[in-house]
């Protein structure tokens, strides 16, 4: 497969995360999915390897690496285990909005924390939804120089998360970006979400009934969400895409393992003609998915935020990693139902990126309509 004209320095950002992976997460993937806990050793080593929070600005003490090797770095932990990498997926897509705002004092407040020591952010399920109503973000109204925010959020890496941030909504209708202290007395955690899949990337719902927040955890202006928006989305949907990638490039290497092994009438499944095609299918998929997102990182590294071709990457990725796991689970046949082989966990977890961020449907019929638009252009 073509390796998208990487530089030596991607290389070895990717090769440090592959080691890492197949080292450190793969094989205990298993038994965090089973027990649910959060994978704190593994998430140890990660920071100890330098490979949370890497995106980080240089003035929080970060390597403030370029997005295109902060994606590669996501898929090469995803394809170990996309749950235990998604608290560092969460925690780039929460520092988003800092680094756009590039506010020295922000960033020394908030970023460099999670440079010191084992450390994440989270993010609101609701902020990366664009489909989703705004009527049911948080409240803010103005206190002086503070905000006062009311309302309930769904937060990814919720537990461990030192602070989130969120889309709230005022009186007016407009709408703003916050970090959130988890530590605040107001911030009630409420459940645990039980999820299908990602079991052990603890999603956390919190009330906010009448937090005070000091005025300098607002991100950016009052009203001003949409331009910090612009710049996070295009990011935070080819983090999704870069993830999703890990999983197929798993279930497309056991399949592969299994198909040589595994024996029907004295040959290797892999022999047979039906289920070559699938995996080749799925190779093929992979691919496609790979340069489309490769090429959105490319863009966004230009400053060009080109929201419809990271789209593209996120919802391709996305569909293809679901069809390839559950192809995965078919060429295992009874076997790749059970809990006993890796197949099932990957089809799991890949049904939480068809949900994430927007489902599939609506960022489909999104891409349709854009299209239909440039067209009558």
């Amino acid at each position: 497969m073509s390796e998208f004209n990487l530089s030596e320095e991607q290389k070895e950002f990717q090769k440090l995360a592959r080691d890492f992976s197949v080292r450190e997460l793969a094989p205990k993937a298993a038994h965090f999915d089973e027990s649910a806990a959060a994978p704190l050793d593994v998430l140890v080593k990660a920071f100890e390897a330098g490979l949370t929070n890497v995106m980080a600005p240089q003035q929080a003490g970060g390597l403030s690496l370029p997005f295109f090797e902060a994606a590669l770095i996501q898929e090469e932990l995803s394809a170990g285990c996309s749950a235990i990498a998604g608290y560092v997926e969460a925690s780039a897509i929460a520092i988003l909005p800092l680094i756009f705002e590039n506010n020295s004092e922000k960033i020394k407040k908030f970023v460099q924390p999670l440079m010191e020591r084992l450390a994440f952010a989270g993010f609101a399920e609701s902020m990366l939804d664009t489909t989703s109503n705004e009527a049911h973000l948080p409240v803010v109204k103005e206190a002086g120089a503070d905000f006062e925010l009311t309302g309930h959020v769904r937060v990814v890496a919720g537990d461990q998360a030192d602070w989130f941030v969120l889309k709230a909504r005022d009186a007016a209708g407009g709408t703003s970006i916050f970090v959130v202290d988890k530590q605040a007395a107001a911030v009630k955690p409420g459940k645990t979400v039980n999820r299908l899949g990602r079991k052990c990337l603890a999603t956390v719902d919190f009330d906010l009934s009448g937090l005070k927040l000091p005025g300098d955890h607002l991100i950016g202006t009052v009203g001003g969400a949409a331009a910090i928006m612009s710049f996070v989305m295009p990011r935070a949907y080819l983090f999704f895409a870069a993830s999703a990638i890990g999983i197929s490039r798993a279930a497309l290497a056991h399949s592969i393992s299994y198909a040589k092994e595994r024996k029907t009438f004295g040959r290797p499944i892999g022999d047979h003609q039906a289920v070559a095609f699938m995996m080749s299918d799925m190779a093929k998929d992979i691919e496609a998915a790979k340069l489309l997102t490769y090429k959105g990182c490319q863009l966004v590294d230009q400053s060009e935020n080109d929201f419809e071709s990271a789209l593209q990457a996120k919802v391709f990725a996305q569909e293809a990693a679901m069809r390839i796991a559950t192809d995965a689970v078919q060429i295992f046949g009874g076997y790749g139902y059970s809990r006993e082989y890796p197949v099932e966990k990957l089809m799991r977890d890949a049904k939480t990126y068809q949900v994430t961020g927007g489902t599939s449907q609506k960022q489909l019929a999104e891409i349709g309509r854009n299209t239909l638009a440039d067209s009558v252009r």
